[in-house]
């Protein structure tokens, strides 16, 4: 009998430290399972109980959405693409992987051809993009490219804010192309002008381009000149 007392006190000691091994361990799991239930878990649960009603989410349709999500033709071809993909993807990188890898190693300019694969990398996708935008920004104060453009042009031609922009024949205008233009009769306050400019390339008009609505009087004892600009 003091033999199974003795054995049975023994077993207790590693019980309990068991049992305190795994309390300890469901304290340390238990906050990483509530944030995984909080952000994962309930998010799904909840779209998927909102996917059985309908857009305002009064009215029960049970798989009806998903039915119409299968008859939509977006969708098919949303799967059609990603079918493509899973299959194109893997095959084209892979293969690819190979001819990179038998480059950069199996011929004498490899070091070469590291240096042009790899430095690309040095620099995050987010700046290089950030560049790129730069460098194509339409703004010639901004963009490189459209800046070296406008820096030749106005080598060889005048300055002007808009080099296409011309006088419509027979409007009141007179100037050179690009300007400076000026009326051919004097302006009060309250008159009305017609200013017929064009700021668009003959080329670039549409077909179906209308000549601008002329402005209303601004009325009599009216201060400064006023009017509609169309562009």
């Amino acid at each position: 009998m003091s033999d199974m007392l003795t054995a049975r006190a023994a077993v207790d000691p590693r019980r309990r430290a068991l049992r305190r091994k795994r309390l300890l361990a469901v304290a340390f799991v238990l906050p990483a399972l509530l944030l995984l239930g909080a952000l994962v878990v309930y998010p799904v649960v909840f779209s998927f109980g909102r996917s059985l009603f309908d857009a305002s989410g009064t009215r029960f349709v049970g798989a009806g959405n998903y039915a119409e999500i299968i008859r939509d033709p977006a969708t098919l071809k949303a799967v059609r693409n990603s079918a493509i993909w899973v299959v194109v993807a893997p095959t084209l990188l892979t293969g690819l992987g190979l001819v990179l890898a038998v480059l950069t190693e199996k011929v004498r300019w490899a070091t070469a051809f590291k240096l042009v694969l790899f430095l690309p990398m040095a620099v995050s996708f987010l700046a290089a993009g950030i560049i790129f935008r730069l460098a194509y920004e339409q703004d010639p104060g901004k963009g490189v490219l459209n800046a070296v453009v406008v820096g030749v042009h106005d080598t060889f031609e005048d300055k002007a804010a808009y080099p296409t922009a011309r006088a419509r024949e027979g409007r009141g205008l007179t100037g050179t192309a690009g300007g400076p233009y000026s009326t051919e009769r004097t302006v009060r306050p309250g008159a009305t002008l017609t200013l017929g400019l064009v700021g668009v390339a003959p080329e670039a008009i549409p077909a179906g381009a209308k000549a601008a609505a002329a402005a209303p009087p601004a009325g009599p004892g009216a201060a400064g000149i006023g009017g509609a600009v169309y562009l």
